[in-house]
């Protein structure tokens, strides 16, 4: 059985559209919950009247999941994106099947979209870099490995996640060096509702990948310094310039962020 959990903050114009794809894709005994992050606007009840369950949450994406994990019992749990505006399948019913028929312990959801300012500029040039670097053995998990779009098995969820947007990164990375398997399932197109909030995404995909690397030896807390500003250095390329807002012009900074070398990491012992 599954739980297609939506984390949901200030998405009343979009929450409908993936509630009402996850209620084609339930089977009996599923459940399709949404979780209500502090919205100041009518996310939960357009959820209600979508035919969702709804929770209460905290603000904080992965704060919100946490909350929904707290209430699961089912073998697999599909994490869902509520900003969706339209695909050209069912998403939650893609991942659902990729998962049941698949041997892979969690199945992360790669897409195609044209706007090249979404979460992938935060993916592109400081999660990949930082995880090669830092977890090699992670491994590949899609173009869009920072992906909402999930499903996972319950026991593989270590607890606490992060309350905040270094959820997908925390995943991705505790799975894997717990032993877990990973399957990349295509969504094809996906259309969402962009809103750039100021690096802030970015800078919390860093933090989490860094609390990771001192906590698992990778990276000794004396260095963390270096790598926090060489940090701040790759999110300052994705913020939007007014003059040169163009896809080559955004594509250029983002490959220049990418090209920047590395601190230097002293060797320490893997935990």
């Amino acid at each position: 059985m599954f739980t297609f959990v939506i984390p949901a903050y200030n998405e009343e114009p979009t929450v409908a559209t993936i509630v009402e794809q996850a209620r084609a894709a339930a089977r009996p005994g599923d459940r399709v919950l949404v979780v209500d992050s502090a919205s100041t606007d009518g996310t939960a009840e357009e959820a209600a009247r979508a035919g969702a369950e709804v929770l209460r949450g905290p603000r904080g994406k992965g704060a919100a999941m946490n909350a929904a994990l707290a209430d699961i019992r089912t073998e697999w749990v599909c994490f869902l994106d509520s900003d969706l505006v339209s695909s050209k399948i069912n998403v939650p019913a893609t991942l659902r099947e990729a998962a049941a028929s698949g041997t892979g312990d969690h199945v992360v959801g790669d897409y195609e979209y044209d706007h090249p300012g979404t979460i992938l500029s935060a993916t592109f040039t400081i999660y990949e870099p930082l995880t090669a670097e830092l977890f090699p053995e992670v491994g590949f998990h899609g173009a869009n490995s920072l992906t909402g779009f999930r499903a996972i098995r319950t026991s593989r969820i270590q607890h606490p996640l992060p309350a905040d947007f270094g959820v997908e990164a925390f995943l991705n990375i505790s799975i894997a060096l717990a032993g877990g398997t990973v399957d990349v399932c295509h969504l094809d197109i996906i259309e969402s509702r962009f809103r750039y909030n100021g690096g802030t995404m970015a800078h919390e995909i860093g933090r989490t990948l860094l609390d990771m690397a001192v906590a698992h030896g990778r990276l000794s807390p004396g260095d963390r310094p270096h790598w926090e500003r060489w940090i701040t250095e790759g999110v300052d390329a994705l913020a939007p310039h007014t003059a040169d807002s163009g896809r080559s012009a955004t594509l250029a900074r983002l490959f220049a962020a990418v090209r920047r070398p590395m601190p230097f990491r002293n060797q320490v012992r893997p935990a």
